[in-house]
């Protein structure tokens, strides 16, 4: 036997407080049987027969609930399997692109390195859906799951500081974000087994602002998203340019230095369950990412699915349950009046 709708199982347990709830009405039948006329005169007032036909009626109930759950599960006789794919993984790149990604410790710029990064991953991946999310104050979501590549790869291009207004480097929005592009509401209804892979691969050089991202971290691990962390940049100081020759500055007038921060990012990833990464000029690492990508997409690519089936055992469970009700309406005859 299986199940169209095995996640409706735990629906049964329903019936553990429905027995007590019905045994608790007999008992209550009983006592107020006796507390009212006394024993000895119970049973010419209320005979046996008609205690009997209380019990028959609330086991009918109880019989045509229970039927009625497990219809829910969509029960059906099967016999033997086919393999069938499941739904393609969906990938979202989570990218940095605060001011202290155009500093140039790596080349052209640490923010130059992340988009290759991400454009060899996702040319590498077989299949399923891309996004992009630009973060740094705030979030953006620059490019929506797709599988145009053509379009993901020019909007991948366009990204940059500019694009967002509210500077600095705040995880924890972010990160939510990527969350709910992963998880929309339309494909909450499908059974576990028929949703892709879900996929986030962050990359930062790890200067975090506001901090609190322990919780989103944890959340995206409950929620079943596999997190690629990659950092980017050195951890000697370097000036952060702003263009035209001109660095950036703190209010006092000196130039505000940036450095690669591991520690926020090497955090974040075992927070998450995830893998991290380090890419430097001399080492980039989406061989490494994309393989493993592969490799968990490929594993969950197929499941089994029964060959054949019956659907008609829920229409028998539906058709007795009804029955089962319409019976427990039938008035009972009271016996031995006298």
């Amino acid at each position: 036997m299986c199940f169209t709708w095995p996640e409706n199982i735990v629906y049964l347990l329903l019936l553990i407080p429905l027995a007590v709830f019905l045994g608790y009405g007999v008992m209550r039948a009983f006592h107020v049987r006796e507390a009212l006329v006394g024993s000895d005169t119970a049973e010419a007032i209320m005979p046996r027969l008609r205690l009997g036909m209380v019990l028959l009626k609330k086991g009918l109930l109880f019989s045509a609930i229970a039927l009625l759950l497990v219809a829910l599960t969509g029960p059906r006789f099967c016999s033997g399997g086919r393999p069938v794919p499941r739904k393609g993984a969906d990938l979202v790149f989570m990218l940095d692109i605060s001011r202290s990604m155009m500093a140039r410790d790596v080349l052209p710029d640490r923010l130059g390195q992340a988009k290759q990064e991400i454009s060899s991953i996702s040319h590498a991946v077989r299949g399923g859906r891309r996004a992009i999310l630009l973060f740094a104050g705030a979030p953006l979501v620059q490019c929506p799951l797709t599988t145009d590549k053509e379009a993901f790869d020019a909007l991948l291009g366009m990204a940059s500081p500019d694009l967002i207004e509210d500077q600095g480097t705040s995880f924890r929005q972010a990160l939510q974000l990527a969350a709910s592009l992963l998880e929309p509401g339309s494909e909450n209804r499908l059974a576990p087994g028929l949703k892709g892979e879900k996929i986030l691969v962050l990359l930062s050089d790890g200067e975090d602002h506001a901090g609190d991202i322990q919780a989103a971290a944890q959340q995206l691990k409950k929620a079943g998203v596999h997190l690629f962390v990659i950092g980017v940049g050195m951890r000697q100081p370097v000036a952060i340019p702003l263009g035209g020759g001109v660095l950036k500055r703190d209010e006092h007038g000196q130039v505000v230095m940036s450095s690669f921060k591991p520690e926020t990012l090497q955090e974040l990833a075992r927070d998450a369950g995830g893998l991290y990464y380090r890419s430097r000029a001399e080492h980039t690492v989406f061989a490494e990412v994309s393989e493993r990508i592969n490799r968990m997409e490929a594993a969950s690519r197929w499941m089994m699915e029964p060959a054949e089936h019956d659907a008609s055992l829920t229409r028998t469970l539906l058709a007795a349950a009804l029955f089962l009700l319409l019976s427990e309406t039938i008035p009972g005859k009271g016996a031995g009046r006298r």
